[in-house]
Parts: structure tokens; C-alpha cells; sequence
């Protein structure tokens, strides 16, 4: 038989507000799976209230469990929550420190998906609501195949004692405030993955990545479904809600394939000289409507003969790497496909009719 295959390192990126076992506890609980599965790195994100007890209460139980589990564990990394100031936030209080926990969250989660050869586990039982609220869609943001998001969850008389940090192999009482004893034994432990959708091949993170709504938005523009807007005399391209700026000729090249896929048409294979000289024809027709001078002098002495087949593989072959190059995966619905066998190649932008948008037919005109 196989052998089984070596488990990845571990990220362990934990929430903790004002309950720090939260991240031994998810430790435990991963410790008791077959095969164990224990981080290789620990990051907890706190606020400034947590920070203290963080500090206070985590090294000290991470060598417990350590010498519990006779494993060793890598002493945590706390990433304080800041503002956009760099100041430490001390709670979530208001809408303010709501958008700067959003942001500083996303940032911890881009920033730990980064290595390819270390999975996450994000654990999301600490904090606020609304911290845990915000990692699951940074995580879903940027989640991988082999990341996790989990709960732990715990009997509420033993959550968030100082004394009780995961169970010990000897069960010990422990006193409650109202009176009487809770046994560790009756910890009810267990650790609840959450399913999330993973969209980190859906979308391209921009120059704002680390803001939450911008990263939102661009990954919704992603999702939603295709738009392709040209603006013939503007010379603009929009694909969804990119603006896209193309040179004169590429720009009458897409116009000429949008026009074509607005009636279902496509560039067929050609054999003829009648045939090179009709394509050369309609391409020349599209170039008139965006280019004047000598560009377009140039483009008729490059078309006098017809149009040769690497005259448009080129110009096809430059307008998709820009569509890759500005989009990243959301490119993937305005390529131009390339249809039948070499050289029996013909080509046609795939988007359906009314995905086409031309300003100029919307003008009336």
C-alpha cells in the first residue's frame, strides 16, 4: 500500500479577544485528529484590550499543552488590530473601527495564504462577532483548496476560565462562581469546521487588496456577469467595470469582432484572395470609425493585399494578453477563442449578444 502523503505545515491564525484559550483549545482539538495535525505556526489577531491577557496567559499554556501532547508548538505571534493610522484598536465600537478591523483582517488573512506550501487553519471562535464575521470572508476571499475555517466549542461553565485552557489528562473540578464544582472531564470540546466557498480563483486582488471593501467589490465585479461596453468615439473599452485602454488598432480590432458577435458572426477560415480582401475590407471599415492619419494609412498599406492570417493572430494574440494582464482569472469571458485546427483557424469573441454594449448604437445611430 501507499504510504500516506506527508501533512503540509500548518498556519494557525486564530481570533482572540478576551479569551485567548480559545487558541489552545483549537490546538487540543486538532491534536486528537487521526492523523494529528499540529501548526507549525501560530498567529493570534487581537485588539489592544486582548493584547495583555495574550501576552499573560497564551506562552505559559502553549508549554503545557506542549509538554501534554509531547509535541513541541511554536510560541504565538500576536498581530495587534490597527487603524488606518497604525494606531492599535482598542475595540470594536464603531463603524470606524468596524471598516479598520475589516481591513487589518484581510490583510493577516491575504498575507498568511501567501506561501503555497503551508495551509490555514483560521480559527474564528474569539474576538467579536463581528471579527469572526469578517475573517470567514476574507478567508472565502482568499481560502484555498487545502484551508480551513473552524469554531471551537467548549461547555460555556468551563469558556473563558483563566484556569482551564484545554482538558488535562487527569480531570480536575473546578469551581463555579454560583457554587459547586464542573469537572474537566464534562469539557464538551469540539471542533466545528465551516464550509466556505472559495472565490481566491475568481478574482485578482488590485492596488487596494488590503482595504475590504475595495477587495469586495472587485471580487463581486469578478462574479458578476460578463460586460463588454465600447465606445467607438471615445475610443474607450469597459470590460465589467475595468476601463481597459487599448492602441487605435486593437481598439478597431475588438470593435470589429464585437460587431461580428453582436450577429453571431465569427472570422471564418479563409482560402481565397476574395476572401483575405473582404476581411481586410470589414477590419478597415472599423479602423475609419477610430483612426485617422497616418495609422490608418499605414493600416491600408498593411491590408492592400488582404488580410493575412498573422496579421490578425497578432492582434488577437495582443488583445488577450492585455484582457489577462488588467482582469487576472475574470479575463476568461471576453478571450477571443481561436475555432478549428491550424492553419484552418478562424476566431470570435465568445461573449453573447447582449453581454455587447456599442455607445454609438445606443445613440441611435
Amino acid at each position: 500500500m501507499p504510504a500516506d502523503p506527508v501533512p503540509r505545515p500548518l498556519h494557525l491564525l486564530a481570533l482572540a479577544g478576551l479569551s485567548p484559550q480559545v487558541v489552545t483549545e483549537t490546538i487540543w482539538c486538532l491534536a486528537r485528529r487521526r492523523p494529528p495535525r499540529l501548526p507549525s505556526r501560530i498567529t493570534v489577531l487581537t485588539t489592544a484590550a486582548g493584547r495583555p491577557l495574550a501576552e499573560r496567559l497564551l506562552p505559559p499554556a502553549l508549554r503545557d499543552l506542549s509538554a501534554a501532547l509531547g509535541a513541541g508548538l511554536p510560541p504565538p505571534r500576536l498581530r495587534l488590530l490597527r487603524r488606518r493610522d497604525a494606531a492599535p484598536l482598542k475595540d470594536i465600537a464603531s463603524d470606524a473601527d468596524n471598516r479598520a478591523a475589516a481591513d487589518a483582517i484581510l490583510a493577516a488573512v491575504a498575507e498568511a495564504t501567501l506561501d503555497p506550501a503551508t495551509d490555514v487553519h483560521l480559527s474564528i471562535a474569539g474576538g467579536r462577532k463581528t471579527m469572526g464575521c469578517l475573517a470567514a470572508i476574507a478567508l472565502s476571499l482568499y481560502g484555498r483548496e487545502g484551508d480551513c475555517l473552524s469554531h471551537v466549542l467548549v461547555d460555556p461553565r468551563l469558556q473563558g476560565r483563566a484556569d482551564f485552557f484545554f482538558p488535562p489528562a487527569v480531570p480536575r473540578r473546578l469551581p463555579l462562581p454560583e457554587g459547586g464544582t464542573v469537572s474537566t472531564a464534562e469539557h464538551g470540546l469540539t471542533l466545528a469546521e465551516i464550509p466556505f466557498v472559495r472565490l481566491r480563483a475568481r478574482w485578482r486582488p488590485g492596488r487596494d487588496a488590503d482595504a475590504f471593501s475595495a477587495a469586495v467589490a472587485a471580487a463581486q465585479e469578478a462574479l458578476d456577469p460578463p460586460r463588454l461596453i465600447l465606445d467607438p468615439a471615445r475610443r474607450q473599452a469597459h470590460l465589467g467595470a475595468h476601463r481597459l485602454p487599448l492602441p487605435p488598432t486593437l481598439f478597431a480590432g475588438l470593435l470589429w469582432l464585437a460587431e461580428l458577435a453582436r450577429r453571431g458572426d465569427a472570422v471564418p477560415w479563409w482560402r481565397t484572395a476574395e476572401q483575405a480582401r473582404d476581411l481586410a475590407a470589414q477590419y478597415l471599415a472599423a479602423m475609419e470609425r477610430v483612426v485617422r492619419g497616418s495609422e490608418l494609412d499605414q493600416a491600408r498599406r498593411a491590408l492592400s493585399a488582404g488580410m493575412e492570417r498573422t496579421y490578425l493572430a497578432e492582434k488577437v494574440s495582443r488583445l488577450n494578453r492585455a484582457f489577462r494582464q488588467a482582469l487576472g482569472p475574470a479575463a476568461e469571458p471576453f478571450l477571443i477563442r481561436a475555432e478549428g485546427r491550424r492553419p484552418r483557424t478562424g476566431y470570435r469573441l465568445a461573449l453573447p449578444a447582449e453581454a455587447i454594449t456599442i455607445i454609438e448604437d445606443a445613440r441611435g445611430r
